[in-house]
């Protein structure tokens, strides 16, 4: 009898790490997470789906007139009542941002889930900021670092409703075709819809519920074309741009400070002539600071040359990443921030603050 059950053990051993084995190979992976099949193929296998949207104040949804109003949920609506498909969202976006503020929030997002798809929604800001060279190099970027971390994923491109500057929305449609990703171009279709602009938007900028219906239509309808064209999805071919591969980091040691004092994470001041230098090595500048309700103006001098005058104001508090400039000749270089004491908000401060933590560069 002993002899029997001494035998017994190792075979039931190796019965129950097989039955273990097949259990594991045929237990479902976290949904969303299959690298094996494309957002194409789990449409039409009624898998979920994963999104994610990199985007400015369009690409939240302002103008809506109620949180299921915005574009992204009408889509979710859409996939789920037309094709019962779970479409679920993750949100990289900011009002008033721009490419280079969501290449900079995009690599610093400490987790990266599987995503399946993900829509950049910029250029109505950009042009406020950068040249179109300026915007095609943080916009290519963008995507390559997308890509770069969801390799797998599907990239729709929107632009936007508002942008009128052509020259931007033609960056947008060169590098969609060069990364085969699907450029929804959102202006002839507001044109062509029937709809004054007054009708589609809250403020002829920000679409309203409407309007965002648009949007969800025409990503849902682009979306089927793909699936009957069979189209493949977004590739990481060589870049367009020289100085596209833009590995973006902080620099927060000064090397000269007067007036500014350390609080609250920022080095702050309202005083008229205040100063905080830093030396740095790169080609692209931003900087990372506070604008908030009594925001006030600062200066910005690079190498003795002052560049542009930064508003800091804004109607709540929100930690921003600005682009400052790009193109700087290789070497070191000194930028200097100058507080002027002077403010945009519309109700008068007398002390307008600035809020500096640290700078941006590649």
């Amino acid at each position: 009898m002993k002899k029997k059950a001494k035998s017994f053990i190792p075979f039931a051993a190796i019965a129950t790490i097989l039955l273990i084995s097949y259990i594991l190979q045929k237990t479902p992976k976290t949904y969303g997470s299959d690298d094996s099949i494309d957002v194409y193929q789990k449409f039409q296998s009624g898998k979920p789906i994963q999104y994610l949207v990199i985007g400015d104040s369009i690409g939240r949804g302002s103008g809506a007139e109620t949180p299921n109003l915005t574009w992204f949920k009408q889509l979710e609506n859409k996939m789920y009542e037309t094709n019962d498909i779970p479409f679920h969202g993750d949100y990289v976006v900011q009002s008033g941002s721009t490419a280079f503020e969501g290449l900079f929030k995009l690599s610093q997002r400490r987790q990266h889930d599987h995503k399946d798809l993900i829509f950049i929604v910029f250029g109505e800001n950009d042009r406020k900021y950068m040249s179109v060279d300026d915007f095609t190099m943080t916009y290519e970027a963008l995507i390559r670092e997308a890509k770069r971390l969801h390799p797998h994923a599907e990239l729709f491109t929107i632009t936007e409703s508002s942008l009128k500057f052509k020259e931007f929305g033609s960056a947008i449609k060169l590098l969609s075709e060069h990364y085969g990703a699907t450029n929804v171009d959102m202006r002839p279709i507001f044109k062509d819809s029937g709809y004054t602009e007054k009708q589609l938007t809250r403020d002829l900028i920000h679409p309203n519920g409407l309007g965002y219906k648009f949007y969800a239509n025409a990503i849902y309808d682009h979306f089927l074309d793909n699936i009957k064209r069979e189209k493949t999805v977004a590739g990481l071919p060589p870049k367009l741009h020289a100085r596209s591969d833009l590995d973006l980091k902080e620099v927060d040691h000064y090397v000269k400070m007067k007036g500014f004092r350390p609080m609250g994470g920022y080095f702050s001041s309202k005083e008229k002539g205040s100063v905080i230098e830093y030396n740095f090595k790169g080609s692209i500048l931003g900087v990372k600071l506070l604008r908030s309700p009594d925001g006030g103006e600062v200066n910005v001098w690079i190498d003795g040359n002052e560049i542009t005058t930064l508003n800091t104001w804004w109607p709540f508090a929100r930690e921003r990443y600005l682009f400052i400039t790009n193109g700087l000749p290789p070497g070191s270089h000194t930028v200097r921030f100058e507080v002027t004491a002077r403010t945009n908000a519309i109700d008068h401060i007398t002390f307008p603050y600035v809020r500096i933590a640290s700078i941006i560069t590649d």
